[in-house]
């Protein structure tokens, strides 16, 4: 849900977390010389287990517990040790991994487990009663006691989703309305699952605390055979290690094809932390490690180098201008005409063609040009930070607007606050990546120039920004009436992060381009999401639950319009850029692709010698 700036190149990472690292080129065009997945597969007699294979990441995981992250890079950890319910690959059919998904009328879906699922630890076979049991008494547990990361979409309209056991390998997830998109959506795909026998310990007397240090989690002893990989060791901020996975469950999985028989192709798979982003890059072009994310400045001289292969994808994350509207962030954040100010100083045209060297397209909405939901006629109207609605009119007339009734005035060029001090405001970005603390210079320049208002950058790793910056809670010993976990511990004028702040960079949003509605999220006000502590204005969140349920495609694509309207009006970030992603990797794997889906098989990756 929370992508990285820099942070990480992960390749086979599922799209619920975002771990992705290679994305395509917008006209589709596949220049990058390298090895297509499909082309791979016709050939399977190549595939043999051998080698290391080594990403790179600019900043650590947080922890190895997934009931408590959200963010790329403590997934990617995670997902290699565990695969997940089921994958969607490249046309975007559910390929089952764990389960499979089946329904008659769109409203109850059927989830039939594998029966060679084994826990490790002792727990025995992956049951459904697990999945009941985990569903019922902690994603959905009162008050969300365990504090579950995404306990939110367990829920439609405040009741709990209905779950029932129907026998040893089945369980039922009966919706309390039609929705067609289901599977696609990161509710089940991408969801991971705990032993009954863990979490029984903590359940009757809802030891959260507990439930968060457990070891047994902490370490994955509990993976057995569900995941391409074992894991080895965690040297903190130095390198993750697993090992192949001797017992995996795909392999004894017939009809999947020979390139499945003997999968994970590498003996090993490591994670080595390299914050700085030009220490990440000399890996790899000396051959140090297998794959890296490249920024777009460094692009054209890694596809012209032969022992590499380039391939640029579009990706879901949007990269915005967060606001923080909590108690502990500026207060004129809340105002709409303030944040629509924002946009209008920025020039993202610029930004594209410049900083991205254009790999990236401006960013007006939740959703990606290539999505084929992309309202671009519903949204004409709020185009900020192009056109006629960007520079120093458009952006001073908002603030004006924005400001009026309060304290705050302009001194000819200076904004002043009520004690008649110019403006100052933090913007942080993110250490591991030269490119994403650019964005924030420039966009700090651009705001003081058009709007009178002094930024002050700072940089920061993206693991430490979402503990101390977009993780919050109440006041300890204060209690408040709701709590949607990690990332959006209450309302926002109780629950605040550990450390204040105004405005950030560090974190990409996922838009969702398969099924947008997930992405409501990010603008309920109890959404688990929902760090800044946005209140919408408009209907958005009544609007994506309409469109979920709408089983018409055109009816679902003007629902959809209409909340992209919404959005772009309100601003509930400052949208900036759809970046593509680039990612270079040594020649001899065979694997990754140009699309948008590239990694939803890394199992079966492999080198070609």
């Amino acid at each position: 849900m929370l992508g990285v700036g820099g942070a990480t190149a992960l390749a086979g990472c599922d799209g619920f977390l975002g771990g992705g690292t290679e994305q395509t080129d917008r006209d589709g065009d596949d220049d990058s010389g390298g090895t297509d997945a499909a082309d791979a597969a016709e050939n399977p007699s190549s595939r043999t287990v051998s080698g290391s294979y080594t990403s790179v990441a600019g900043s650590d995981a947080n922890s190895l517990n997934w009931l408590y992250v959200n963010d790329t890079a403590s997934g990617a950890y995670i997902d290699l040790t565990l695969d997940s319910a089921w994958a969607v690959d490249n046309d975007q059919n559910v390929f089952p991994l764990w389960a499979e998904p089946s329904t008659e009328d769109g409203q109850t879906y059927r989830i039939t487990l594998r029966d060679n699922l084994q826990w490790g630890g002792g727990y025995g076979q992956m049951t459904a009663e697990d999945w009941v049991y985990m569903i019922t008494n902690v994603f959905q547990g009162e008050d969300n006691w365990a504090g579950y990361t995404n306990a939110g979409d367990w829920f439609r309209q405040g009741e709990p989703i209905p779950v029932a056991q129907v026998d040893t390998l089945t369980f039922e997830i009966r919706l309390p309305e039609v929705d067609p998109t289901f599977p696609l959506k990161p509710i089940m795909w991408g969801q991971l699952c705990l032993p009954k026998g863990i979490l029984e310990k903590y359940v009757p007397d809802k030891d959260a605390e507990g439930l968060r240090q457990d070891e047994e989690i902490n370490t994955l002893q509990y993976t057995g055979n569900l995941g391409p990989y074992t894991y080895e060791e965690w040297e903190r901020e130095s390198q993750y290690v697993t090992v192949r996975n001797d017992d995996y469950y795909l392999r004894d999985v017939d009809e999947l094809g020979e390139q499945w028989d003997n999968v994970p192709y590498f003996e090993s798979y490591t994670v080595q932390v390299i914050p700085e982003e030009s220490s990440r890059l000399n890996a790899l072009r000396n051959g140090e490690v297998t794959i890296a994310g490249i920024p777009p400045r460094n692009a054209q001289g890694f596809q012209e180098n032969e022992d590499i292969d380039v391939y640029v994808q579009p990706q879901p994350f949007v990269q915005a201008l967060k606001y923080n509207m909590r108690a502990n962030g500026w207060e004129l954040f809340r105002e709409i005409p303030v944040r629509q100010a924002f946009a209008c100083a920025i020039d993202k045209t610029t930004l594209a063609e410049n900083l991205y060297r254009g790999f990236a397209d401006p960013a007006y909405t939740m959703q990606p040009r290539f999505s084929k939901w992309y309202a671009e006629e519903e949204i004409q109207e709020y185009t900020f930070g192009t056109g006629d609605l960007q520079g120093s009119e458009p952006a001073r007339t908002r603030m004006e607007q924005g400001i009026e009734g309060t304290e705050y005035e302009y001194d000819g060029e200076t904004l002043l606050n009520p004690d008649g001090d110019p403006v100052t405001l933090s913007l942080y970005a993110s250490s591991a990546s030269n490119t994403n603390q650019t964005l924030a210079e420039l966009v700090g320049q651009q705001v003081e120039s058009n709007l009178g208002i002094s930024i002050g950058i700072e940089t920061i790793p993206g693991n430490t920004f979402q503990q101390q910056y977009a993780s919050n809670s109440p006041p300890e010993g204060e209690n408040v009436s709701w709590s949607s976990g990690t990332f959006n511990g209450g309302p926002r004028d109780v629950s605040v992060s550990q450390e204040p702040w105004d405005m950030s960079v560090v974190l990409g949003f996922n838009t969702y381009p398969r099924t947008p509605s997930s992405s409501v999220t990010f603008f309920r006000e109890r959404g688990n999401a929902n760090y800044t502590g946005y209140v919408p204005e408009s209907n958005i969140p009544e609007l994506y639950a309409e469109a979920s349920r709408t089983v018409d495609e055109t009816e679902r694509r003007e629902l959809f319009g209409q909340v992209f309207r919404q959005i772009a009006r309100e601003q509930p970030f400052g949208f900036l850029l759809m970046e593509s992603d680039i990612t270079g990797a040594q020649d001899p794997l065979v694997g990754p692709s140009d699309t948008f889906a590239s990694g939803w098989d890394y199992q079966r990756y492999y080198f070609d010698r």
